[in-house]
């Protein structure tokens, strides 16, 4: 018997599996429980993309290969480069089904040898990398010019703060269109306890001021955007808990 012949029926499988993965209580806690030990290793800095270290974890960065492969964007922005392998992963994956297309990223503080990284590789060709912070509108205004008429995704990866993401939030969401994505990481400081959260950032972040307080006043007061519960349902082990948002209108 040959179980993927019948495309459509595996796909409302794995689509209905991940629904029930993410609609389970006790799968969040146990999640929230493997993530906070597995950090005591720094379990998201071991990977790399190309060569290059990439701070996400594996389920994420499959994840948002679907989400490019499907969506097909002509821009994806990134705030917060840090060592530079996630823009080098996002124009790998564009460079294998379009020839025109760019990566934005904006760095705060990138550091010299992580620069030469990026822009040594074979596949920083069509990267752009804007200096300062990602809520400056002169920076804003430039890179809105960029995505006119383009399909924009928009992943949010630098100051963690509740009124930072939110201002991210407010800001990039003008630049995607319907069937768009966001992705506000680290939410998972939204979900935890005092003795979870890391302390080496608990006095400046915690459940409150953190990225999902900041996703959930913008959910509140933006009805065009929802939690994709499909995507996030098979994002268990994963920092990004309910951090992945669609346009729908």
């Amino acid at each position: 018997m040959n179980y993927i012949d019948d495309r459509k029926k595996f796909k409302l499988q794995m689509e209905q599996n991940s629904f029930k993965l993410g609609k389970s209580k006790i799968n969040l806690k146990k999640s929230i429980e493997i993530l906070t030990r597995f950090d005591r290793n720094y379990y998201s800095y071991i990977w790399s993309w190309l060569g290059i270290p990439i701070i996400q974890q594996p389920s994420e960065i499959l994840v948002n290969q679907e989400i490019i492969f499907n969506y097909k964007p002509d821009v994806v922005i990134e705030t917060g480069v840090a060592r530079g392998g996630s823009v080098i992963f996002y124009s790998s994956i564009l460079n294998l089904f379009k020839k025109k297309f760019k990566v934005i990223g904006i760095d705060i503080d990138l550091r010299d040898h992580n620069r030469k990284a990026i822009f040594n590789h074979k596949m920083s060709k069509n990267i752009k990398i804007f200096d300062g912070s990602s809520i400056d509108i002169k920076i804003f205004k430039k890179i809105k010019k960029l995505c006119k008429n383009k399909k924009v995704i928009v992943i949010l990866d630098s100051d963690h703060s509740k009124k930072h993401v939110l201002e991210e939030l407010n800001l990039y969401s003008k630049l995607v269109k319907k069937n768009g994505y966001i992705v506000v990481a680290d939410t998972i400081l939204g979900f935890l306890n005092k003795k979870q959260t890391p302390k080496k950032v608990s006095k400046v972040l915690y459940r409150g001021n953190e990225p999902y307080a900041a996703l959930k006043e913008f959910l509140k007061n933006n009805k065009n955007f929802v939690i994709d519960k499909k995507l996030n349902g098979k994002l268990l082990i994963s920092q990004n808990f309910s951090g992945y948002i669609k346009k729908i209108k």
